[in-house]
């Protein structure tokens, strides 16, 4: 039977990112002593519930603020400056770095599609995500609980992505979406969300809700200088 810290953690890695670095759980769990979160890691192991890998990657160094923030009214973002400053990601150094994520057998267990192996060109998107969700863990809790992950969405139709997280309300509807800078033109996730995801469930809404509870964007990617840690902005949306 699973202890509550392994839960928490199993929780993680199946329902709201793929993979976190030893480092990213330690941050997150390490109050419980880093012993317990490395012992709750080898009994996941062991019960074959998770697996882990060393890989050699960009770490993650994520800002204070996003890169940018939309919602429907929105003028459209500077997508060339996004893109650039993204790109900064991939002349930093690489580093080796311990992960861990959830096998196929711990997502039955949830009801998760995770399991697969993460490809190398996800890995740096996929591991600051993972810091993300940590910041949120950390600083933001109630919005950490409300984060539903790509793994536990729908599959979205041929041609369409799925952003990378919802933060869902009481009612189970979207109030915000987060997405991690990774291979895709930042133009085209705009597209995608504002014509998949805000405008079909927000349609009948009236206008003092949209005023007050539409959802934002969120868009995280790496710079060259900040401290290790994210605030979001205006926590009031849900």
């Amino acid at each position: 039977m699973l202890n509550q810290l392994e839960m928490e953690i199993l929780t993680a890695l199946t329902c709201k990112v793929r993979v976190m670095s030893v480092g990213q759980l330690l941050r997150a769990w390490g109050q419980a002593k880093n012993e317990a979160v490395l012992f709750s890691l080898e009994r996941l192991l062991a019960r074959k519930l998770a697996r882990t890998e060393l890989w050699d990657v960009v770490l993650p160094n994520t800002d204070r603020t996003p890169l940018f923030t939309w919602k429907p009214s929105f003028p459209d973002p500077d997508t060339w400056l996004i893109s650039k400053r993204a790109r900064q990601r991939w002349k930093q150094p690489t580093s080796r770095v311990i992960v861990y994520q959830a096998t196929e057998l711990a997502g039955r267990m949830f009801g998760s599609r995770c399991g697969q192996p993460v490809r190398e060109i996800e890995r740096q998107h996929d591991l600051l995500l993972g810091d993300v969700y940590v910041d949120y863990f950390c600083a933001l809790p109630s919005l950490a609980e409300a984060w539903h992950g790509e793994d536990m969405l729908p599959m979205a139709e041929k041609g369409v992505k799925n952003p990378d997280a919802f933060l869902m309300d009481g009612d189970l509807r979207p109030r915000r979406v987060i997405e991690s800078t990774g291979g895709f033109l930042i133009k085209s996730i705009c597209n995608t969300i504002s014509q998949r995801c805000f405008v079909p469930v927000f349609r009948a809404a009236t206008i003092s809700t949209l005023q007050t509870k539409i959802p934002f964007l969120v868009c995280f990617g790496l710079t060259r200088i900040q401290p290790m840690f994210v605030v979001f902005v205006d926590a009031r949306l849900i």
